[in-house]
């Protein structure tokens, strides 16, 4: 497919009249499709901040087989000559896609409660604001940055900043509460042993009653957000992300794309020393990731040309606040007559999350988990104009509306998994959420 031309965009520096931090830009995205990235460059972290879409594009959940059509659209404009290289994103679209639609592709039928988030929604932008360690710029079209740069002081200059208030812990309803999640471990070991499946990534949802998103996306990312971090708001509800997790990463004029699946956990608190040398050495891990990564190249595999898929990183550290997690690149090359519909068909849902042989876990975790899924474990990220996609698998994530706060968590299941460490793995990895919703108390 080629790219139709279209309006080239401006960049200028900008210096804003006030200080900016995360809080108060999460607070001033008020429409519906508005967005803030952070991380997403792996030689910095930027921040690019979309508070005005152009429009947005959703699927109902009645619909969700339509969604090759929607995406395909995305691809029909390019920006060029660029502008400006380095930056991740210089407009196009931004949002999210289900596990759910994922799923479905691959055999599982939908739960009768479906959430509140669609299977598929993205927003165009054309403006925003970027910002890294080397300054801050406005981008836009010519004609109309100086506009955009007088409304983005105007925002920035009356936004909204909201303070934690003083509050009681919330009740806090696990889907898998009790002995359930340690027996679905069972459950799943069992299956392993009749040779059903080599490894099912097993998840449960905490759901509370409703916080303000913008101070939960705060807590969750902290000082030093995750690689993948994103805030999007939507009709009635609103998503934090807090993903260290690429799920793709390409680039359609290099006809290249990568996958960064992460597997193998471990608690931070303690030596960290020590730690890291337990995971590295932990046979269970070691079994866990390299089953994921096969699944991922076997993913990549159906779009690249025979033999150009690669592991250029096996087994590298990824440290964050409250663990330690495996992270290996599977790379694929000569894709440049792959289309985006065509790449996602052939990594959704992602390895990581649904596990091995991939199908075979998908059918496991609609039979044992409860509760639909929804973004968790789906992707949110984007797609730029220059041909350009960065989606996340949206692991430690939260859905907000005005009724509630939900946040999914698990761990993927072998063999060798120990119930009661599963179930503590998936608590830690929840850390940031339920302290937050407990009041600030673990």
């Amino acid at each position: 497919m080629n790219f139709t031309a279209a309006a080239p965009v401006s960049v200028r520096p900008f210096t804003p009249d006030v200080q900016l931090d995360a809080r108060s830009l999460t607070g001033a995205l008020t429409a519906s499709g508005a967005a803030l990235l952070e991380g997403w460059a792996d030689d910095d972290s930027w921040t690019i901040f979309l508070p005005w879409p152009a429009e947005t594009r959703a699927l109902e959940w009645t619909d969700i087989a339509g969604w090759r059509e929607v995406v395909s659209g995305f691809e029909s404009q390019n920006r060029a000559p660029d502008p400006f290289p380095a930056a991740p994103f210089l407009g196009g679209w931004v949002g999210l896609l289900s596990y759910e639609l994922g799923a479905r592709e691959e055999g599982a039928s939908l739960h009768q409660g479906l959430p509140p988030e669609p299977p598929l929604f993205f927003a165009r932008h054309e403006s925003g604001l970027l910002r890294s360690s080397d300054g801050m710029w406005i981008f836009g079209p010519p004609d109309s940055i100086d506009e955009d740069e007088a409304r983005l002081r105007e925002l920035l200059n009356r936004r909204s900043i909201s303070v934690q208030l003083s509050r009681s812990p919330l009740t806090i309803a696990d889907s898998l509460a009790g002995s359930a999640y340690r027996e679905n471990v069972e459950a799943i070991r069992e299956a392993i042993a009749r040779g059903d499946v080599y490894q099912v990534n097993l998840t449960r949802r905490f759901e509370t009653a409703t916080v303000d998103p913008s101070e939960l996306y705060h807590a969750m990312t902290g000082s030093e957000p995750p690689r993948c971090s994103a805030f999007l708001r939507g009709e009635g509800w609103t998503i934090a992300s807090a993903s260290p997790e690429v799920f793709l990463r390409s680039d359609r004029l290099l006809g290249v794309a990568e996958s960064r699946p992460i597997k193998g956990t471990v608690r931070r608190e303690g030596n960290e020393d020590d730690e890291i040398r337990a995971l590295r050495s932990s046979a269970k891990d070691a079994a866990e990731h390299l089953m994921i990564v096969d699944v991922v190249r076997n993913d990549l595999g159906k779009v690249a040309p025979a033999g150009r898929v690669s592991v250029p990183a096996f087994r590298t550290v990824r440290t964050l606040a409250h663990v330690h997690h495996l992270e290996s690149t599977v790379r694929a090359e000569g894709l440049g007559n792959v289309t985006l519909a065509e790449m996602l068909a052939a990594l959704l849902p992602a390895a990581s999350i649904t596990g091995a042989p991939k199908r075979a876990a998908v059918g496991m975790i609609r039979r044992l988990e409860p509760v639909a899924r929804g973004v968790y474990t789906g992707a949110i990220g984007f797609h730029d104009f220059r041909g350009r996609t960065e989606l996340s698998v949206a692991i430690r994530t939260a859905i907000v509306t005005p009724d509630s706060a939900r946040y999914h968590a698990g761990g993927g299941i072998v063999w060798e998994s120990d119930p009661a460490a599963e179930d503590d793995e998936s608590i830690a990895k929840s850390a940031a959420f339920l302290s937050h919703v407990r009041g600030g108390k673990e």
